[in-house]
C-alpha cells in the first residue's frame, strides 16, 4: 500500500498517559535533537514544531523531581486569569518578578484572562448548540500584538475545544515556550480552562494537545533539563475532578476567600466543597509562608 504521509525525525510528537511521564521525555528529546538559536541575545537550545499530547490532563502537576513547579503560584495565575485580571497587583503577591514585564507599572498587556473572557461564553454557546463544532477558538494573540513595543507579548497564539466521543479535547499552539520556566505553569492553567469548559458544557475532560513551534530552554537552565531528563522513574500526580455543581459559586467563594487571604483578612471556608478547600489551603500555606520571611 502506497503511503501517503512522511515522518519527519527533527519534529517532536510525544504521546504519554501523563504530564509527568511526557516531560521527562520532552527534556531527554530537546537535550538530543534541539539546535542552537539566539532570540534577543539569549542562547538558547530550540525544537521547531513540537507536539504533545496527554491522554489525562489532570496529571497537570509536573512531578517535583522533575520541576520544582510553585503550586501557589500556579493557582494563583489560574485564578488571576479566571477572574478576567490584568493588573500587577494581584499578580506579583505570587510572582514578585512580574513588575519587570509591565509597561506602566499597573497591569500587564499580554495577560490572558481579559483575551479568553472575552470569547468564553460564546465558545460554550457554540458548543452547546453544535457539539462537533470546529469553531470553539479563543485567540490570545491578537492583530495588535504584532509589532507592539511591549515588555509583555503573548507566548500562546489560541486555543481550540472539539467535543469528541462525548469529551472535551483541547488544542494549545503557541509561538514560543520556554520548556523550564513557562510549560509546566502553561499546562496547569490551560487543562484547568479546559476542565472549567467540560464542566460547562457536562461533559468530562478528553486530550490535551500541546504545539510549540518554537520550544526550548535557556542555557542558564541546562542543567536542570539535564537532570530531569535523568530521573528514572516518575510518578503522575493527579488532580480530583472539579465538581460541576455550584461551580459558579464555588468560584466566586474562591475568588473572595484568595483575596481575602492576600490581604490578611478574616475568611471563611465553611461553605466551600472538598475540591475547592484543597486549593484554599494551598493558597494559605502560601500566605504563611511569606509572612515568616
Amino acid at each position: 500500500m502506497k503511503k501517503y504521509y512522511t515522518i519527519r525525525e527533527e519534529n517532536m510528537y510525544i504521546e504519554d498517559d501523563g504530564f509527568s511521564n511526557a516531560y521527562k521525555k520532552m527534556c531527554l528529546y530537546l537535550l538530543e535533537n534541539g539546535e542552537k538559536s539566539c532570540p534577543r541575545n539569549m542562547d538558547t537550545q530550540e525544537i521547531e514544531v513540537a507536539m504533545i499530547r496527554v491522554k489525562n490532563p489532570r496529571t497537570r502537576m509536573i512531578n517535583h523531581e522533575l520541576r520544582n513547579v510553585s503550586i501557589s503560584f500556579a493557582i494563583g495565575e489560574w485564578l488571576w486569569h479566571m477572574e478576567g485580571r490584568n493588573d500587577l497587583k494581584m499578580i506579583q503577591y505570587y510572582a514578585p518578578s512580574y513588575y519587570k514585564y509591565s509597561d506602566d507599572g499597573k497591569t500587564l498587556n499580554g495577560a490572558y484572562g481579559p483575551r479568553i473572557k472575552k470569547s468564553l461564553t460564546k465558545i460554550v454557546e457554540t458548543l452547546k448548540k453544535d457539539p462537533d463544532s470546529g469553531r470553539a477558538v479563543v485567540p490570545i494573540y491578537w492583530k495588535e500584538d504584532a509589532g507592539h513595543d511591549s515588555n509583555d507579548i503573548p507566548c500562546t497564539i489560541g486555543f481550540q475545544f472539539l467535543i469528541r466521543n462525548n469529551k472535551l479535547n483541547m488544542i494549545v499552539n503557541m509561538r514560543s515556550n520556554d520548556i523550564f520556566l513557562g510549560f509546566p505553569y502553561d499546562i496547569f492553567n490551560f487543562t484547568m480552562w479546559q476542565e472549567y469548559v467540560a464542566c460547562k458544557l457536562n461533559i468530562d475532560i478528553g486530550t490535551y494537545t500541546h504545539i510549540a513551534n518554537s520550544l526550548h530552554f535557556y542555557e542558564k537552565d541546562r542543567e536542570k533539563i539535564i537532570r530531569a531528563s535523568m530521573v528514572e522513574t516518575v510518578k503522575e500526580n493527579e488532580m480530583g475532578k472539579m465538581p460541576k455543581e455550584d461551580l459558579e459559586k464555588q468560584l466566586s467563594l474562591l475568588y473572595e476567600i484568595e483575596e481575602k487571604i492576600r490581604n490578611k483578612q478574616e475568611y471563611d471556608i465553611s461553605k466551600q466543597n472538598d475540591y475547592f478547600s484543597k486549593i484554599t489551603k494551598e493558597l494559605e500555606k502560601y500566605n504563611n509562608k511569606i509572612r515568616m520571611r
